[in-house]
């Protein structure tokens, strides 16, 4: 180990001690905005697949179909030639709702057109259903294999089929919510030899837990220390928590143990990586420095989680080439643009049909060669088609294997008013809310690529002085969407004094839970602690996958990962501005924030 390993590992460990979701990663088929001025309207070596008229042309015909005007669009179509768009528009025309009705043999010619078509199953049946017998030979769609993305901390189940347990939640959990472990460990102590192994395991990680939050880290250690000997994942929860709450009493042989438990049993990988990582610190605080690298390795041998990049960040492990951002060579689109799915797809974003083009890229996944996925993948980064990269990424030929940084979309999109706050943390949101998914919408009404309530659209604008009432429509545009929740980002840095993790934190839970959470948690001098005391647990999970998501795009772009540095070094990262990312150095704010490395 380097001395500034050392020296870095050495300030995790002297921190200061006092105390203070996941999503799933499946991405349905998403319906893109339709944009006047697509991004993108070219392809690498290919030049423009439409000239300035067939743009025209096909536009006004794609609008026609999209309002019903079913005449103009017949017009529009017999106006020109046929070209690479005919056959999706004569597609689109032929199977939208309350269409002119379609002869048997124009959709018999179709189909002889355009077999690869990812309507010609539909447009087939049509057929059939018209009395057609003699239909041509079409391409049979493969399953592709699922691939698991980055990892995500899952969260224990609670458990199942058990009435005394169903009993004592509905009698502990509001005790717990009105901050009373005490009250509720009663409850638990009197009705223990009903309770299967499985939910007293749980009801005395909750309790643990509880106590820890209320800062009664004797308690939380003894009854944590009780769950940690149970069976299941609510064990190595149990674990955790008296991990935590051995570290907070200085501890270290003690947090060493539980974080170890954690590392050898945990369920998922970001669990393991975090107790890897917090016995390395446990131990460098104990003095035993022989084991400390090793612990560091293994985390970092999950290198797309949370502890597992912090850790490499300590051990200055090199930044893999596979972390740059996928790009579509001129020989990979002279191989895909000899099919016409592929054409199509092209020639479609120009005209900002990105749903269709979508479709023609999946399709042509399912029914193309397993060699040219890769390819597909790249070509969908370059058509600024985010969700269907992330698509071809989790959905491969048997064997593929995807880069990472496939997995982090960064399309060529722009919010309204330009950027106002550091684009790859923008991003990193993204991903975590909706998978960039722009018509994602929430049981709460939260809408589009960043998840923003309309009524968070409005307060932004009230408080600017507009007077303008937001257009709910317009919050599935990826430029107003960013814009607003760029916007909101903003006001979050100014309410949380521009700390990183809690600016997140809000974005998830709201800037009054983290000023909650503030009065309680001990851990203001130790940033890693204050993440771990978060209460709630689908926002710990949120702060820190939206920081991996970060470092994750900062790296795709070769910027230095300013806020992993910080953290690794046991400071509070900042709030990037606009065009420099992560920690602002020389200011009083940011030495106020970092750790009393120095004292110790």
């Amino acid at each position: 180990m380097t001395f500034r390993s050392l020296a870095s590992v050495l300030a995790l460990a002297c921190c200061s001690a006092s105390a203070v979701a996941a999503a799933d990663v499946s991405v349905p088929a998403t319906t893109y905005p339709v944009s006047s001025t697509p991004q993108v309207i070219t392809t690498s070596g290919s030049g423009a697949v439409l000239t300035a008229d067939q743009r025209a042309a096909y536009e006004a015909v794609f609008e026609a179909i999209r309002n019903g005007r079913w005449s103009d669009a017949q017009a529009g179509l017999a106006a020109q030639p046929d070209g690479v768009l005919t056959p999706v528009a004569r597609a689109e025309l032929f199977l939208a709702k309350n269409s002119p009705r379609i002869a048997q043999a124009d959709l018999l010619a179709l189909l002889s057109q355009a077999p690869d078509l990812p309507q010609a199953p539909q447009l087939a049946l049509l057929a059939k259903k018209r009395g057609a017998t003699d239909l041509p030979a079409l391409p049979t769609p493969r399953d592709l294999d699922w691939v698991n993305g980055a990892p995500s901390r899952i969260a224990a189940r609670p458990t199942a089929n058990d009435l005394a347990a169903a009993s004592l939640t509905a009698q502990a959990r509001p005790l717990l919510k009105a901050d009373n472990p005490a009250g509720a460990e009663a409850l638990l102590n009197a009705s223990f030899a009903q309770l299967s192994p499985e939910a007293a395991t749980e009801w005395q990680q909750r309790i643990a837990w509880s106590y820890f939050l209320n800062n009664d880290d004797a308690n939380a250690t003894r009854l944590a220390s009780l769950a940690s000997r149970g069976p299941g994942e609510w064990a190595v929860q149990a674990s955790w928590v008296q991990g935590l709450s051995a570290w907070r009493q200085n501890d270290c042989k003690g947090a060493d143990d539980a974080f170890s438990r954690v590392a050898a049993n945990g369920s998922d990988a970001e669990m393991r990586s975090a107790g890897q990582f917090w016995s390395a610190r446990a131990e460098m605080k104990c003095g035993r420095f022989s084991s400390v690298q090793q612990h560091l390795r293994t985390a970092a041998r999950n290198p797309e989680t949370f502890y597992g990049l912090v850790a490499a960040r300590l051990l200055g492990m090199a930044v893999p080439a596979s972390a740059a951002a996928p790009k579509l060579t001129t020989e990979e689109w002279a191989e895909l643009s000899v099919h016409a799915d592929v054409r199509r797809a092209a020639a479609l974003a120009e005209i900002g049909e990105y749903g269709l083009a979508d479709e023609m890229l999946r399709w042509q996944a399912r029914i193309g060669s397993d060699n040219e996925h890769k390819s597909l993948l790249h070509l969908a980064a370059r058509l600024d088609l985010p969700a269907t990269q992330i698509w071809l990424a989790h959905n491969c030929p048997t064997g593929e294997i995807v880069e990472a940084s496939a997995r982090y979309p960064a399309p060529n999109w722009v919010p309204q008013g330009g950027w106002q706050v550091d684009k790859a943390l923008v991003f990193a949101h993204v991903m975590q809310e909706s998978r960039f998914r722009t018509d994602a919408l929430s049981a709460a009404g939260a809408r589009g690529l960043m998840q923003v309530l309309p009524t968070t659209a409005d307060l932004i604008e009230r408080k600017r002085g507009s007077g303008i009432t937001v257009d709910r429509a317009s919050l599935s545009s990826p430029q107003v969407n960013m814009a607003y929740g760029q916007a909101y980002l903003q006001q979050l840095r100014d309410a949380t004094g521009g700390l990183l993790p809690k600016v997140i934190a809000a974005y998830n839970a709201g800037p009054n839970a983290v000023a909650r959470w503030d009065i309680n948690n001990r851990a203001q001098n130790d940033p890693l602690l204050y993440i771990e005391s978060i209460p709630y647990a689908e926002t710990r999970g949120y702060v820190t996958t939206v920081l991996r998501n970060y470092w994750m795009y900062e790296r795709q772009s070769g910027e230095q990962t300013a806020s992993l540095k910080a953290l690794a070094q046991g400071a509070w990262p900042r709030f990037p501005s606009t065009m420099q990312a992560g920690v602002r150095t020389g200011t009083a704010s940011a030495d106020a924030t970092r750790s009393t490395i120095a004292n110790n």
